[in-house]
């Protein structure tokens, strides 16, 4: 059975940025696929994760990005602030685990390819992730000028 366009989309995605990090940051802290167990942390229901890019910088901090290969052009508007949610749950639970339990300083973002060309989806996915869910939304076409979009469509 062949993989769904979506997930192999969000792989080769996963890759590049993940690659990218590690190439600029020549190792220096920079882990890709980052274990982490909700063990001893009751507040979040599974067992473990997998930070996509994970930063340790110093010793009571670090940072944790999730890369989402998100097309906001393909979404309907009302499944917008649904998928949000979904990706800011799966953020917030990295993150406040390491706040609560491991009492450390973190960073954090989500790392999306492209911003949407629809007029005034970008600022409505912006009011949504910095003012309902408190999260900044980077978009990977403007930290890497190399990256094409069309590269995730294989």
């Amino acid at each position: 059975m062949p993989e769904p366009k979506i997930l192999k989309r969000g792989k080769i995605f996963q890759r590049i940025v993940q690659q990218d990090f590690e190439e600029k940051t020549k190792g220096g802290g920079v882990f890709r696929e980052s274990y982490i167990s909700f063990r001893n942390y009751k507040a979040v229901r599974k067992k473990h994760g997998r930070i996509d890019i994970f930063v340790r910088d110093k010793e009571d901090s670090i940072a944790i990005l999730e890369i989402k290969a998100t097309d906001w052009d393909k979404i309907k508007a009302r499944n917008l602030r649904r998928n949000i949610y979904r990706h800011q749950k799966q953020l917030f639970d990295y993150v406040y685990k390491y706040l609560d339990v491991d009492n450390l300083k973190a960073t954090y973002g989500i790392i999306y390819p492209a911003p949407p060309s629809k007029k005034g989806l970008r600022e409505h996915i912006k009011d949504i992730t910095e003012n309902d869910y408190s999260f900044p939304a980077y978009w990977y076409t403007e930290l890497n000028e190399n990256f094409d979009v069309s590269m995730l469509e294989e």
